[in-house]
């Protein structure tokens, strides 16, 4: 019986591989919570995608491209598997992910002997040898599973996070992790002072002496319930934070690019920079300031455009999400 499994990236990938688990082994590779995630067909989706993951150094449009291309076939052949096992964290990255996945074999009318193992820690740091025990929480996916991941899916992808915040008020069916992870997802938002929630852990644990690019990923990571951020989606944010119009932060050798990282000096410089706040920064992180009022915004979140003149924003206290339009 032949078994496919699909997995968060490539080091659970490879260790799945090495403890023999499964017949072919598929590493899903995309960071969802980062771009654009515009509700559109599978060709266009992977284009938009290839966009926003290529780096111009280990990542090309073409190489994303090609790893699309492949793993859409590869559900496209879902009936050359007798079963298909999905192997996922409890994190945000991890969850949008099932979301997605789900979505997928739904639409290519694969709903029959798809199983899920959600563990409850990190896949990437087990080895081969101990990777196989989350084996036992692994359960089929039933029907209401599958619907709900559609419709969360096409919730993250529309214009709007309304949807989402209520979804995730709602008994989730099969997914004990997802609730937390939808929370988390929306804390990503700009809240009353204009930061993220990852933003508001920079400036706090930089005002509280964490002065040190490496030290503060290690220490924003700490303050995670879930740890979802990768190294470069961190440094990416911690950059523009100082390269903007008006900085929170200061001392960075130049703007992060992913380059920076497999070069030594380079890499040993950036994060090993000692940081300070702005003026400003003390007074956005009092609640004094809007770092958007000064900065401007344009990103996204999911398929939602947030901009200056029309964006959402997430206030912790009362768990709050409000739309906010210039007049």
């Amino acid at each position: 019986m032949a078994t496919l499994i699909i997995t968060n990236g490539t080091s659970a990938a490879g260790l799945l591989r090495e403890a023999d688990i499964g017949d072919k082994v598929l590493p899903w590779n995309d960071v969802l919570h980062e771009g654009p995630v515009p509700d559109a067909d599978d060709t266009l989706f992977a284009a938009i995608r290839a966009k926003t993951l290529a780096d111009g150094y280990v990542h090309t449009e073409s190489s994303v491209l090609r790893d699309f291309k492949h793993r859409l076939a590869m559900l496209r052949a879902h009936q050359e598997f007798d079963r298909i096992d999905l192997w996922f964290e409890h994190d945000l990255y991890d969850q949008l992910q099932i979301l997605q996945i789900l979505d997928m074999l739904s639409r290519f009318g694969r709903i029959n002997n798809v199983f899920i193992t959600q563990a409850p820690t990190y896949l990437g740091m087990q080895k081969p040898e101990t990777i196989g025990r989350f084996e036992e929480l692994t359960l089929p996916v039933l029907d209401r599973m599958f619907a709900f991941a559609s419709k969360a899916w096409h919730a993250y992808t529309s214009g709007s996070p309304e949807d989402i915040d209520t979804l995730r008020k709602e008994p989730i069916p099969g997914f004990p992790f997802m609730g937390l992870a939808l929370l988390r997802a929306l804390q990503e938002l700009p809240g009353p002072d204009g930061l993220s929630r990852t933003e508001r852990q920079i400036l706090y644990s930089l005002n509280r002496g964490v002065a040190r690019p490496g030290m503060l990923f290690a220490q924003v990571q700490n303050m995670e319930e879930a740890i979802f951020l990768g190294d470069v989606s961190f440094f990416k944010i911690l950059s523009n934070l100082q390269f903007c119009h008006r900085p929170v932060l200061m001392g960075l050798p130049q703007e992060f690019k992913p380059r920076i990282l497999a070069e030594d000096s380079q890499r040993k410089e950036f994060i090993t920079s000692t940081l300070h706040l702005t003026e400003f920064g003390q007074m956005v992180l009092k609640g004094k300031e809007d770092f958007l009022s000064e900065n401007g915004l344009h990103r996204w979140w999911g398929g939602t455009e947030l901009t200056t003149a029309d964006h959402w924003r997430w206030e912790d206290e009362g768990e709050h999400l409000s739309r906010h339009r210039a007049a």
